[in-house]
């Protein structure tokens, strides 16, 4: 159980200050960006592979914040939408789902402090190339601010590794949603 405040600590307190720059900052001119169209990420550090939809941004792998492994992003007029790859040890079945849904929680926490309202909108177990994983989507939104929609996908290995993909687009807009379901329900190992 400690390993899942570990790792949600890390993916929101180091990652949480890249991921909330992904999504509000979005001249795609930085350091290492690089214009996806249908590009495959392999990424080989934490073991998954995911295809960006054409027109996103590959974040340089020296540019990354150290929690995650490979990461990429678009935006649009009015918002944007990023995933994070990221990987730790093997769970127990009983702490998948935990895990998935703190991690869950505690990113909305921090890209939106004060959410008046919490809607889980998908939890359920799936499986990635034969291995276990659990899918977890969630939607928070407040009266004064535009919703926040996640999306994140969590794979146990045969290795004792567990691997996670996430996406989230802020504010939610039904056309980067559907990019960002496509990106995590088309993730593969390699």
């Amino acid at each position: 159980m400690a390993f899942v405040v570990v790792l949600a600590l890390l993916v929101v307190g180091g990652g949480g200050a890249g991921a909330w720059w992904f999504l509000s900052d979005r001249g795609g001119d930085g350091p290492g960006a690089s214009e996806a169209e249908g590009l495959v990420i392999e990424d080989s550090e934490s073991g998954i592979s995911y295809t960006l939809p054409e027109g996103w941004e590959e974040l340089a792998s020296e540019d990354l914040i150290d929690a995650f492994t490979s990461s990429a992003s678009t935006a649009t007029e009015i918002g944007g939408a990023s995933v994070f790859a990221f990987s730790g040890e093997a769970m127990t079945d009983e702490e998948m789902s935990m895990s998935i849904s703190v991690i869950a929680g505690e990113n909305s926490e921090y890209f939106y402090p004060y959410a008046e309202d919490r809607q889980i909108l998908l939890s359920e177990p799936t499986e990635v190339d034969g291995q276990e994983a659990y899918r977890f989507t969630w939607l928070v939104s407040t009266a004064d601010e535009e919703p926040m929609y996640g999306h994140i996908l969590h794979i146990l290995t045969d290795d004792n590794r567990s691997v996670f993909l996430m996406g989230i687009v802020h504010p939610d807009d039904p056309d980067l949603r559907t990019e960002i379901d496509a990106v995590i329900s088309g993730a593969t190992l390699i």
